[in-house]
């Protein structure tokens, strides 16, 4: 068996360069459907965790029989629980991750009353991709709905 002294094996740069760019090119078309699906995920979750918030603050309100203001505030993206414990520091304060803002210009105010009848709370979340979650929440049974 004779063999060539010159025969080389491995893989030639031609070779690498055409797989490094076949794997561009999957990933090129991939990303923006992923980033699409994580900004979904993202709206998502703050919904939940809105309505969560909200729902909560509710609870707590007919527990502790304590009168509480929730204010929802566009501008900067939060929700805030005030009491007369709390003063003018929230007494429980959520902040809405990047790329989630709330739709509106002012900031809604909402008193709850303990014993008493409970506003519908109703809010529009949005994503940076144009995507929207409606959370509404029963103020009977206080049963968020996310849409």
């Amino acid at each position: 068996m004779s063999r060539l002294p010159d025969a080389r094996r491995g893989v030639t740069l031609i070779e690498l360069l055409i797989a490094v760019s076949i794997i561009a090119v999957i990933v090129s078309v991939a990303a923006p459907g992923f980033t699409t699906g994580l900004a979904t995920v993202r709206l998502s979750s703050a919904a939940g965790d809105a309505a969560s918030f909200l729902t909560r603050t509710m609870n707590n309100v007919e527990r502790r029989e304590e009168a509480a203001a929730i204010v929802i505030s566009p501008s900067d993206n939060t929700l805030r629980v005030f009491t007369a414990a709390s003063g003018a520091k929230p007494a429980n304060e959520l902040r809405l991750p990047q790329g989630i803002s709330i739709e509106g210009d002012e900031p809604k105010r909402l008193m709850l009353y303990p014993g008493g009848v409970f506003p519908r709370i109703e809010m529009k979340l949005r994503n940076e991709k144009g995507a929207a979650k409606s959370i509404q929440i029963d103020p009977i049974t206080a049963v968020p709905k996310i849409q």
